[in-house]
């Protein structure tokens, strides 16, 4: 029988918490997206205990590389482009937080079947 590891069942958890740190940046992250040229992408972090990671402005062609600099291992990064509206941005932190819930959801049905 399978079962998950306590921090994979305490992952979406996080998520949605770290969705909130997201949203609570929103207007930081929009201001970064309007001063991005159309060759950049803008990445916000939270990183693994949950503090907001900061935002980052990395040139398309460089971002594999790049990621590696601004991801904390076990954190979150989210990805934007250039021009991305206030209420874009809020949209993708209110899906973001609807899939990590669906996905709590399908781990607590999981876990309680197992018991």
């Amino acid at each position: 029988m399978h079962t998950f590891s306590k921090e994979a069942l305490e992952r979406p958890t996080h998520t949605l918490q770290a969705a909130g740190v997201l949203r609570e940046k929103a207007e930081v992250i929009c201001r970064a997206t309007k001063d991005a040229r159309a060759d950049e992408v803008v990445v916000a972090v939270v990183q693994r205990d949950l503090n907001f990671g900061g935002v980052w402005t990395i040139a398309r062609e460089s971002l594999v590389r790049q990621m590696s600099l601004v991801e904390d291992k076990g954190g979150w990064s989210f990805t934007f482009s250039p021009d991305t509206s206030f209420t874009q941005i809020e949209e993708r932190c209110l899906e973001f937080t609807r899939i990590a819930f669906r996905r709590w959801e399908a781990m607590q049905r999981w876990a309680t079947r197992q018991r």
